[in-house]
C-alpha cells in the first residue's frame, strides 16, 4: 500500500526507501576504521550498562521490600527503567552489536560492501560492547559503589538467566534479535523525535520486561551478578555463545531478510 503523506507525517518513507537508506548508512558504517568502531562499541556497552543499573535498582528494591515477590514481576517493573540505556546508546550515537543486524547487512545484500567487512564489524562491536560492560562492572563491584538491594537484584536476575535450558536461551535470543532489528527498521522509517523515543522505549521495555536473552543487555547484568552467585565464568561464556547465535538468527533471519525481500517486491 502506498503512503502519500505530507512532510509532517511521522511515517515518511516507503519500504524500498527505508531499505535504500539502510544500505547507504550501512556502507558508511562499514567504511569506518576498526578503531572508531571499537571506541563506539565500548561506549555503547557502558551506556547500556547504565540501563541495566536503572532496571536492577528497581528489581532489587522490589525484591528487598517484598521478599515473596516473584522475580518476573520485579523484572517487568524494572523494564520501565531499562530503556534509559537504549536512549543513551541510540540518541547518543554509540552502538550495540545487535544494531548491526540490519543496516550493514543491507549494504552487503546490495553488494555495496563485502561479507568480510560485515563479519569484522560484528566481531569488533561484540568485543567492544563487552569491554564497555566489563568496565562498568568493575565500577559497580567496587565496595559501597551501589547498595546491597541493587546487588541482590543483579544476583537474582543472573541466577534465573543462567539456570535456563539451552533451548530456552536460544529461542529467547532469537526473539531478542528480532525485537532489536525491528526497532532499527522502525527508527529508519520515522524522523519525528517523539516517535523515535516511543519506539526506543517500547522495544526496550518488551526486551527487558519479557526477560529476553539479549547478549549485550544481559551481559551488562550477568557480569555483576555472577560474582555473588553459584555460577562460573564458564557458565557465563556458554550462555553468551547461545545468546549471540540466537540474536544473529533472529535479527538477520527473522527481520532483515524478510524486510529486504519485501522492499524488493514493492520496488518492482
Amino acid at each position: 500500500m502506498t503512503h502519500s503523506g505530507t512532510e509532517d507525517d511521522v511515517l515518511e518513507h516507503e519500504t524500498e526507501q527505508i531499505a535504500e537508506h539502510a544500505s547507504e548508512v550501512g556502507a558508511e558504517r562499514l567504511d569506518r576504521s576498526p578503531y572508531e568502531a571499537l571506541i563506539t562499541a565500548i561506549i555503547g556497552g557502558g551506556e547500556v550498562s547504565i540501563g541495566g543499573l536503572a532496571a536492577m535498582t528497581v528489581v532489587g528494591a522490589l525484591l528487598t521490600s517484598s521478599p515473596g515477590l516473584n522475580l518476573y514481576a520485579a523484572v517487568a517493573a524494572g523494564g520501565v527503567a531499562f530503556p534509559i540505556g537504549f536512549l543513551l546508546v541510540i540518541l547518543g550515537r554509540s552502538e550495540l552489536f545487535t544494531e548491526n543486524f540490519l543496516i550493514p547487512v543491507a549494504a552487503v545484500l546490495k553488494r555495496e560492501r563485502s561479507v568480510g567487512s560485515l563479519l569484522t564489524l560484528w566481531l569488533i562491536s561484540w568485543i567492544g560492547n563487552l569491554v564497555g560492560c566489563a568496565g562498568t562492572t568493575i565500577l559497580l563491584l567496587t565496595p559501597d559503589a551501589i547498595g546491597e538491594p541493587i546487588r541482590l537484584g543483579y544476583t537474582a536476575y543472573t541466577e534465573a538467566k543462567l539456570e535456563a535450558t539451552p533451548i530456552g536461551i536460544l529461542a529467547s535470543a532469537v526473539l531478542a534479535g528480532g525485537v532489536m532489528t525491528a526497532m532499527t527498521w522502525v527508527l529508519l522509517s520515522v524522523e519525528h523525535p517523539v516517535a523515535r523515543i516511543v519506539a526506543i522505549f517500547a522495544s526496550g521495555y518488551v526486551l527487558f520486561a519479557a526477560n529476553m536473552a539479549h547478549s549485550i543487555v544481559s551481559a551488562s547484568v550477568l557480569m555483576v551478578g555472577i560474582v555473588d552467585g553459584p555460577h562460573t565464568l564458564i557458565d557465563l561464556g556458554a550462555w553468551m555463545l547461545l545468546a549471540t547465535v540466537g540474536n544473529l538468527v533472529g535479527g538477520v533471519g527473522l527481520v532483515t531478510l524478510f524486510r529486504m525481500a519485501q522492499a524488493r517486491e514493492q520496488a518492482k
